[in-house]
């Protein structure tokens, strides 16, 4: 959902430009156009950073593993590099400036549809496609709206929705709608979600995760490890909208 770019060989930095706006206006027959508007640029520099992750097969471990121990590792590491990308990701709605809800309080449909029509709304209107993404106790919300009778606000399937969250096959307001428990909760039980464009954010990738297995003989065991060279960042401010509300845990 976030826009990936790639540094190129011996590139250890990516500039970014963003170009201001200009106006057309009308003109007469004849009449030579003479006013000049004035494109101003501006842009980013965006680096990339290590993250990893390493854990030890002892031989005495290995030997008492039913399942194939570096297989497992592998699975184990995978997953833990996997979730340290998404949550940089994800950390980032909290970093817009524009966007609904606050502490303590409820989401509901209504607030996604202000979201995405504030995106649709703007003096430059927010790139298209849209994405939604909220923690799933949020989400547990919308399901309890769109359960109730006589809801007609969405063309979604309710008997589908209700028997699986959404991962983006559902819509709402044409925005895939995705759930998440990656998402960060603060100790006011609150969490950001957003709804954004793919160009609000960047994945940057150094180079994509690597692994590798090493015999360490003095231990006993091998090292098992992965490492990825990236970063998640802010592109454009004004192409998304945070979504702050309570993320309980529901009981109900």
């Amino acid at each position: 959902m976030f826009t990936k770019m790639t540094l190129g060989p011996g590139e250890k930095s990516l500039y970014i430009p963003k170009f201001g706006t200009a106006t057309a206006k009308d003109l007469t027959d004849g009449i030579d156009m003479t006013e000049a508007q004035s494109l101003t640029i501006t842009g980013t520099t965006h680096t990339t950073d290590e993250a990893g992750c390493k854990v030890i097969i002892t031989k005495k471990l290995r030997n008492q593993l039913k399942e194939d121990a570096y297989r497992a590792a592998g699975r184990v590491i995978g997953n833990a590099m996997a979730k340290k990308i998404d949550v940089d990701g994800l950390s980032l709605f909290t970093g817009l400036s524009n966007g609904v809800g606050a502490s303590t309080s409820t989401f509901s449909i209504s607030y996604m549809q202000a979201a995405v029509s504030q995106c649709l709304g703007a003096d430059e209107p927010v790139p298209e496609p849209l994405y939604c993404v909220v923690h799933p106790y949020q989400l547990h919300n919308v399901i309890g709206e769109l359960a109730s009778p006589g809801t007609t606000r969405a063309d979604v399937d309710m008997t589908a929705a209700l028997r699986q969250y959404w991962r983006g096959n559902e819509k709402l307001f044409n925005v895939p709608v995705f759930a998440t428990g990656n998402l960060p909760v603060d100790t006011a039980e609150d969490s950001y979600g957003a709804v954004f464009s793919k160009m609000a954010f960047i994945y940057l990738v150094g180079w994509e995760p690597e692994n590798w297995v090493e015999e360490d003989k003095s231990l006993r065991g091998w090292e098992i490890g992965i490492v990825a060279d990236y970063a998640m960042v802010e592109e454009d401010d004004d192409y998304g909208r945070y979504l702050y509300f309570n993320a309980t845990k529901p009981t109900t």
